[in-house]
């Protein structure tokens, strides 16, 4: 049966008000029908003023680069010589099979032996050393290994010759040295032939060397740095006589006396230093393109193509940075 609606019943319902809409029952609370207080609005972020922001890429570079050159130093420059010394102990089979190996200071043609050129093996059983020697004492020497001071005879001739090995970063040669004790015996094998030499004592700074061998009289003298590793305070030198018999010795070319401080005992080489701001400022762009691409590009593709760039640039140039500390570390 259907409702008849009356003219009466119409026009109350237009009296009654109308229903809340969902805006507005939704600034209703649960008691008493209090409306609710309206949110504030959110502060915009306000933008890092553009000092800040070059300080702060400035400061975050800084540490990737230092932690970097860590890494570097640590991990990565034992790998870069070993490689070196598998190289090395090549070139110095097949020039000691052909006879070509260095005599002295200068080679069959007469010219200088060049800084990193293998010219001898040194094994020291005792301390568990197998290992090429190269010709300088420079940074970039010592990275690839033993290096025999240039103004020096060489192992197993007379007069006093000199090697300097790392005690920590690639490889730490000669880390174990402080270990040798008097009357321990080692080898080293040149072009000329095998020398026997005999541990005679150890020296530190302050301390009397030994007299200077005379006649066919020869000493070697181990070199490198002591103290904590990577935080050397002193250098530590062991003394070695010849025991085996003594080879000719070619007329030197190189004065006692003569070379650059870079070949010193602790020396660091300079000369690579504009190649190393040439390394840093191309390590600076590529991070500020890595940054560009990071907004534009994503996180993804920034990886894939800005890693393997910023992972070469850094080992070059850490690389350059290891040129200036010292030769011994």
């Amino acid at each position: 049966m259907s409702a008849v609606t009356s003219p009466e019943t119409t026009e109350a319902a237009a009296r009654l008000p109308a229903a809340p809409q969902d805006g507005a029952a939704g600034t209703r609370s649960g008691h008493g029908g209090k409306r609710r207080r309206p949110s504030r609005p959110r502060k915009a972020a306000v933008p890092p003023k553009p000092l800040a922001l070059v300080l702060s890429m400035a400061l975050t570079m800084v540490a990737a680069v230092i932690t970097l050159q860590l890494v570097n130093i640590i991990i990565v420059s034992p790998l870069q010589h070993a490689m070196a010394q598998t190289r090395l102990y090549e070139q110095l089979r097949l020039t000691l099979s052909e006879g070509s190996a260095p005599l002295g200071q200068t080679d069959y043609e007469g010219n200088l032996v060049a800084p990193g050129t293998p010219v001898a093996l040194l094994s020291v059983p005792g301390l568990n050393i197998r290992e090429v020697i190269v010709e300088g004492t420079a940074a970039p020497q010592t990275m690839e290994g033993v290096g025999h001071r240039r103004d020096t005879p060489l192992p197993g001739q007379p007069g006093t010759s000199v090697l300097m090995g790392r005690s920590g970063a690639f490889g730490g040669v000669f880390r174990d040295l402080a270990l040798a004790p008097a009357g321990a015996k080692f080898t080293v094998i040149t072009g000329q032939g095998t020398a026997t030499y005999e541990v005679t004592g150890q020296r530190r700074a302050g301390d009397t060397a030994p007299p200077t061998p005379t006649g066919t009289q020869g000493r070697l003298t181990l070199t490198t740095a002591d103290g904590p590793a990577f935080l050397p305070n002193d250098v530590l030198r062991v003394d070695a006589k010849l025991v085996s018999k003594a080879f000719d010795r070619p007329a030197p070319v190189i004065l006692p006396g003569s070379l650059p401080a870079a070949e010193q005992a602790m020396g660091v080489d300079t000369s690579e230093l504009f190649m190393l701001v040439l390394l840093l400022q191309l390590l600076i762009l590529a991070s500020l393109a890595a940054v560009w691409s990071w907004t534009r590009w994503g996180k993804g593709e920034t990886w894939l193509v800005f890693a393997p760039v910023l992972g070469a640039v850094a080992l070059l140039a850490g690389t350059q940075i290891n040129h200036l500390l010292p030769n011994l570390l």
